[in-house]
């Protein structure tokens, strides 16, 4: 462990020489990690994102992807070295908009790739995504705006569920109550983001978010068609209000979703949550 401990400060110090010295602010995947098994691959789909007020981290798991507060500090450019050989500080360097390199403590036990007590070393680049990567981010950056040629296309905010929708528009206003009252009690929001090709379920908790990518066509505007051979039918309260119909256990219920109209992507609102 000592060696391992020892390569890894002296790689520290061969890069700084010619580092970029640029706070890392953006989207960043993960791509090499140095461990107990020497410098490897990335074995996570992970990423870092960063601003000046948090760092997130999300990680992909097949078509699942969650977004976490792991760093406790604003990843900002530090310099490679250590102050001395008790610092165990994250250290950050060769950081620009394009790239950065992260170095941290790790005093992980038995852990596959990181070593205990020691250090490890991750590189990440900008631009970089998986597929189910890519339309999470992509979802989650985008404005929400009307499409006139799509008017599904989008993010919702999930109001509530009702098994028939007999008298539904008068009970519209107890919904929006019942769901902001959950919101600011329990800090849990549900929405969908209807994008081209599809569809982003986002669950919003007061510690973390999280969802499933899946992709879908728009045969019509009452008709979203998944990429598992599904159909959700699509009743329209309003302009802004929709009713999908969903198949449940105890038979066919109605989601009920307001549009987002407020022209913030929801990854600001995934930073002002989690921050």
């Amino acid at each position: 462990m000592k060696r391992l401990t020892t390569v890894a400060l002296c790689l520290l110090a061969a890069i700084s020489t010619t580092a970029q010295t640029e706070n890392p602010r953006g989207i960043y995947k993960m791509m090499t990690l140095t461990g107990k098994q020497g410098e490897i691959r990335a074995p996570f789909d992970q990423y870092k994102i960063c601003t000046d007020s948090v760092t997130l981290m999300m990680n992909v798991y097949s078509d699942n992807f969650g977004i976490q507060k792991t760093d406790k500090t604003i990843l900002n450019y530090t310099g490679a070295l250590p102050k001395d050989e008790n610092d165990k500080s994250t250290r950050v360097y060769d950081s620009n908009a394009e790239r950065f390199t992260m170095a941290w403590w790790s005093r992980d036990r038995g852990h596959l790739y990181f070593p205990e007590n020691g250090w490890c070393i991750e590189k990440y680049e900008a631009n970089m995504y998986s597929k189910v990567g890519r339309l999470a981010v992509e979802a989650l950056t985008k404005v929400p705006a009307v499409d006139k040629k799509n008017p599904l296309l989008g993010t919702w905010h999930v109001l509530g569920w009702m098994d028939e929708l007999k008298g539904v528009k008068k009970q519209l206003k107890a919904l929006r109550e019942k769901a902001q009252k959950q919101a600011s009690v329990r800090g849990n929001r549900d929405f969908f983001i209807f994008m081209p090709q599809s569809v982003l379920p986002v669950y919003l908790q007061s510690v973390q978010c999280g969802g499933a990518a899946q992709t879908c066509e728009y045969p019509d505007k009452n008709t979203i068609h998944l990429g598992n051979d599904t159909d959700w039918h699509i009743k329209w309260l309003s302009k802004d209000v929709i009713a999908i119909e969903r198949q449940k256990d105890s038979g066919i219920d109605w989601q009920i979703c307001e549009r987002v109209t407020d022209s913030v992507p929801m990854l600001n609102h995934i930073a002002a949550k989690l921050k």
